[in-house]
Parts: C-alpha cells; structure tokens; sequence
C-alpha cells in the first residue's frame, strides 16, 4: 500500500527535520562517546581483575571497593602556593580480621542458640510451694 503525503505535510516534515537536526547530532555523538567509555570501561574492569584476583581469592570474593575506604583529610597546613596540604588514608571498613558475612552464614549463626544461655526441662524446674492460709 502506497501513502502520498500532502506538500503541506513535506514542508511540516522538513521544517520539523530542521528544528530536531542539532538534537540529532547531539544523540549520535553521545552514542558514539557511550561506546567509547563502554570500550574503556571493560579494559579497566580487566586491569582491575587482575590486580585482585589475589584479593578475591583469600576474602571470598570480595573486592577493594568492598573492604576498603579512601579518606581525605586536611591538615591544616598551607604549602608553598597556598593550598592546603592534604593526607589521604586507606581505612578498612571492617576489623582486619573480618571480612563481611554472607547471608547463608548468618542465617546459621542466627538459628544456634547462643552459648551462654541455657534452658532446664520443665520436669527439672522446682515446684512453687504454696503457702499455708491462716
């Protein structure tokens, strides 16, 4: 089937093409930049993986992003230009013995009872006595 416009219909087309041409070729730049970065963030996710692979192995799988936080902080001090001088510190996010827990391990761990509690049978338990009534 056949669709004729009408040349009313072409001039709106065209002038609509003329209006939306700039978004056009903004949308087509950002898809090509989009698949740049796409590029270059697998070739760092690789460098990255490589560099812990010995980290995930000893902590289950757990990343430096995972374990660890960057902190900055000021000291208060001035350099030579007049910025301020600043120290940056790498602080675990847990204590160094301890990595965070899975959920199938603290499923177990909460379903245990805890140690230090014990309960008696109720055969065991004396009692109540009764006092006489005068």
């Amino acid at each position: 089937m056949k669709k004729e416009f009408s040349k009313f219909f072409v001039a709106s087309l065209k002038r609509t093409a003329q209006n939306v041409s700039p978004l056009v070729r903004r949308k087509q730049k950002l898809k090509a930049e989009i698949a740049d970065r796409e590029e270059e963030l697998k070739s760092i996710q690789v460098q990255l993986d490589t560099y812990e692979a010995p980290i995930k192995e000893a902590t289950g799988g757990y990343g430096t992003e995972d374990l660890v936080v960057r902190t900055v902080e000021v000291t208060g001090k001035v350099d030579k230009n007049g910025k301020p001088v600043k120290v940056t510190k790498w602080n675990l996010k847990y204590p160094e013995t301890i990595v965070p827990v899975e959920e199938d391990v603290a499923e177990l761990t909460n379903e245990a009872p805890e140690a230090d509690t014990v309960e008696a049978p109720a055969e065991t338990l004396e009692p109540e006595i009764e006092t006489p009534t005068l």
